[in-house]
């Protein structure tokens, strides 16, 4: 079935926001020490402070993935509670532990067990799936945890944005100049892009028409 884009808007009064990979909880010095921090709740801490200085309540946060691991149904209960947006646009990433686990208890309550889905609100989160494509004051962006060398609409000057690779891919980094792709993760920026930021960036960036099938 064809699925129609989201539209949403960016204003002052509720700005769009992207961000990936905060890995919430994950306990290895891999993710903690190379951001900065000491301990695994040091980093929570400071990534939530971070997130609460830039995106308002009203505003919306669209989060690509790897939002949490090694995390206890109250833990992830909590994350929630210390996040003050209340409009989170969630995309599913590979590391998806107890947010999959809160997902399927949420539809299995709601629509029955065995279906999947979209879209399903929890709390503050909205689930939009594996794939989503928006529209942002008129700019398409496609929207998946991993990083695509062809995607709908590149020719026309769509956007993709990303995660997962932790900014080690050098393809979708802000300095790359081909293509309109970006990794929104956590590693490259510490802290989430708004929609003017994306925009600033995308716009040094070169249309790449790589296919031909149009």
């Amino acid at each position: 079935m064809f699925e129609r884009p989201l539209k949403l808007t960016h204003s002052e009064n509720s700005k769009v926001y992207f961000t990936s990979d905060t890995h919430f909880g994950h306990d290895h010095e891999f993710i903690y020490e190379k951001r900065g921090y000491l301990s695994r709740l040091a980093h929570n801490e400071g990534l939530f402070e971070i997130i609460n200085s830039l995106v308002r309540p009203e505003d919306i946060l669209i989060h690509l993935g790897d939002f949490c691991l090694n995390t206890s149904q109250e833990e992830f209960e909590e994350y929630l509670s210390k996040i003050k947006c209340q409009n989170i646009l969630y995309i599913w990433g590979n590391h998806n532990s107890r947010i999959r686990k809160v997902y399927e208890d949420t539809v299995k309550e709601r629509f029955g067990p065995d279906i999947e889905v979209y879209p399903v609100v929890y709390r503050n989160v909205t689930f939009l799936g594996y794939y989503k494509e928006i529209i942002v004051n008129g700019q398409m962006i496609v929207l998946h945890h991993y990083p695509h060398q062809i995607f709908n609409q590149m020719q026309k000057g769509a956007y993709q944005v990303s995660g997962h690779s932790h900014y080690s891919n050098t393809s979708t980094q802000i300095n790359h100049k081909e293509g309109k792709i970006l990794d929104v993760g956590w590693d490259g920026h510490n802290k989430p892009f708004d929609f003017d930021e994306i925009q600033a960036i995308m716009a040094s960036k070169q249309l790449k028409k790589r296919d031909s099938y149009h």
